[in-house]
């Protein structure tokens, strides 16, 4: 037995992790994959996969994802013919300790909504139900294609440093984040190579912003979002169509994003506008002492 912490992956032990997802997905009936980016973790530093060896066979992983400096998501997955064995909870003391140097307030555990064996664990650990988030794939282009041939109000650009301080209090106004979540999230964004930020004007004074992170032949789009006070203009719908259509002019039709089911206006938005749900996730919160 043996366990291993990464923050960079080789191509080797990447394409074991996703044997072991591909495995998992299968037996448990799972649609959703496992993110091993990290490039917009807030502790760059920081070892944020973890791996358990048997007999020199990856069997169980780990992976945290930490955003801001609150709290840490964190999925798993074991192949089946290992589970109930422990595994989990060593990778997860080993990943505690490395969270420890950072003093968040709590974890989340990352469970789709079908995972029985899941479920099951996150209830032994005592966390508890705090959201539910919504994967979306995108499967029509009828509507987007229609809004985005039509004159738009709106002007969305790739955006750069010089537009760092408009970007984080679009983000500070739109998603009430901290200042230095914010910034540490953006700059993280730009300086990556499989992510590409967006900021959107009206009349130029910045309105909105968005985020398209690329693997393989697959893109996700995340941090969508218009100021609250033009809201209801159809900017977002605007928005949305110019990220699709830039992605598809690079032949890429493999679309997802994430949305919060407490957030009806933008999981309207998606479903209105040629996003199908695929998989429902929930976020199971366990505090760590310091909330």
């Amino acid at each position: 037995m043996s366990i291993k912490s990464y923050n960079k992956l080789t191509k080797e032990i990447e394409n074991q992790i996703r044997d072991i997802e591909s495995k998992c997905k299968s037996f448990d009936q799972l649609k959703g994959n496992i993110t091993l980016d990290s490039s917009i973790n807030y502790a760059p530093e920081m070892h944020n996969i973890f791996l358990y060896f048997e007999n020199s066979k990856l069997v169980s992983l780990l992976t945290i994802f930490m955003p801001t400096a609150e709290e840490a998501e964190i999925s798993a997955y074991t192949l089946p013919e290992f589970r109930r064995k422990g595994y989990f909870s060593k990778l997860l003391h080993h990943a505690t300790t490395e969270l420890a140097k950072f003093k968040l307030k709590a974890l989340l555990f990352v469970c789709e909504a079908q995972s029985k064996s899941g479920l099951e664990l996150v209830k032994k650990l005592g966390a508890e139900l705090d959201f539910t988030e919504y994967l979306l794939r995108y499967a029509s282009e009828t509507s987007m294609n229609t809004t985005h041939n039509q004159t738009r109000q709106i002007s969305v650009q790739k955006a750069s440093l010089s537009d760092l301080e408009a970007l984080i209090r679009l983000s500070q106004d739109i998603f009430e984040d901290e200042y230095e979540d914010a910034k540490s999230m953006i700059v993280k964004g730009l300086d990556s190579k499989q992510r590409t930020q967006y900021i959107a004007s009206l009349h130029g004074k910045p309105v909105g912003l968005g985020g398209v992170f690329l693997e393989d032949s697959e893109a996700c789009l995340y941090g969508l979002g218009i100021l609250p006070e033009f809201q209801g203009k159809g900017l977002g719908k605007e928005l949305l169509s110019v990220l699709i259509h830039e992605l598809q002019q690079q032949g890429i039709k493999n679309i997802m994003l994430e949305v919060e089911g407490n957030n009806q206006t933008a999981f309207r938005l998606y479903r209105n506008n040629g996003f199908d749900i695929e998989a429902a996730f929930g976020y199971y919160r366990k505090s760590l002492g310091t909330e």
